[in-house]
Parts: structure tokens; C-alpha cells; sequence
């Protein structure tokens, strides 16, 4: 009887052994697959318009310097194969109308250091000035591989557009005048 106590403990105990080290495992394992498939990015706007007699009025830049505009930068979670919605809105610091765009773009920022170009899709791109739904065509892609090539940007207006941006061709740069703000909104999935 002794014996048969004995072997049953060490049965159970090898199961404990067998069942605890599998799930330590196991939760590791989805724990980095979890960590690999989501990912925070920086996601940064680029606004100019023309203001009074100043044809390229700096909004939204890169902050470096007094001319080059406030940097507007949002952090987005993006999951793979999973829809996110993008929303960023633009305030003018002044209170002078911005009668037409020169630049509007969106660039997401080092996430072609992840994701081919092919594997990154942008739809569903609105635009509104003070609050009104704009007509916007975008164009998306990789526009500045020398400078920014693992960047991939949504472009809705550029007025010095290259290397596929034609949205000068298309959108009307009337189209982005506003008073208060201006904002874009998309939703970005990435395979």
C-alpha cells in the first residue's frame, strides 16, 4: 500500500512538473508574439498655407525652428492585420484666415522598417476645414526614400509634390483654407 502511495504521489508531482513548465512556456511564447505584432508608431502632420502676403505659412513641422511650424505629433498603436482609426487635427496659432494649403501631409513615421510598402494600406482618408467635410484625394506611399525612406505618408495636398505625390494635380489648394482648424482623419492597416 505504501508503495502504490508513493508511485501516485511521484505521478502527480511529475504531472505538476510537465503541466506548470508547459504553461511558462506557452505564456512566454504569446507573450512575444503579442509584443511582435503590435507596435506604437509616431505619426506626424505636415501643414503650410498661404496667410496674407506669406505664401508658405508654416503650422505643423517639424519644430526645429520658429519658421518651420509646431510639430504635431500623435502616438497610434498599430496591430497587425487589424484596422486603426487616425484623427489629428490642426489649430491655426493665429487668428488670420489660411486661405489656401501648400502642404497637407501625414507621415508615419519608421514603419517601412517593419512592413513592405505593399503591406501597409491607407483608406478611408477625410478631410475637414473648421468642421466641414472637404473634397480630398490621397496619394500614399514612400515620396522621400532618399531623406525619409522608412516613412510612408498620406498626402492630400503638396504643393512642391514628387515621386508619385500628385495631389497638387488633383486637390484644389482652396479646398484647405480655414480659419480655426483642419484635420484628417484614416484608418491605416498594416500586413
Amino acid at each position: 500500500m505504501r508503495t502504490m502511495f508513493k508511485k501516485a504521489v511521484a505521478l502527480l508531482m511529475a504531472t505538476a512538473v510537465v503541466v506548470s513548465g508547459a504553461t511558462a512556456v506557452n505564456g512566454a511564447t504569446a507573450s512575444a508574439a503579442k509584443k511582435a505584432k503590435s507596435k506604437t508608431y509616431k505619426v506626424q502632420t505636415w501643414c503650410s498655407g498661404v496667410q496674407g502676403k506669406n505664401k508658405c505659412f508654416w503650422i505643423a513641422g517639424d519644430g526645429t525652428s520658429k519658421n518651420s511650424g509646431k510639430l504635431y505629433v500623435k502616438n497610434v498603436k498599430i496591430t497587425k492585420g487589424k484596422k486603426t482609426k487616425v484623427t489629428i487635427t490642426i489649430k491655426n496659432p493665429t487668428k488670420k484666415k489660411i486661405t489656401a494649403g501648400t502642404v497637407f501631409a501625414v507621415d508615419v513615421i519608421d514603419i517601412l522598417k517593419d512592413y513592405k510598402k505593399n503591406k501597409v494600406k491607407i483608406t478611408g482618408v477625410t478631410v475637414k476645414a473648421d468642421g466641414k467635410k472637404k473634397k480630398a484625394k490621397a496619394f500614399t506611399g514612400s515620396f522621400e526614400p532618399k531623406t525619409k525612406p522608412y516613412n510612408y505618408r498620406v498626402s492630400v495636398y503638396n504643393e512642391y509634390g514628387n515621386n508619385g505625390d500628385n495631389s497638387k494635380k488633383v486637390n484644389k489648394a482652396k479646398n484647405f483654407a480655414f480659419k480655426k482648424k483642419l484635420s484628417i482623419s484614416f484608418t491605416i492597416v498594416a500586413k
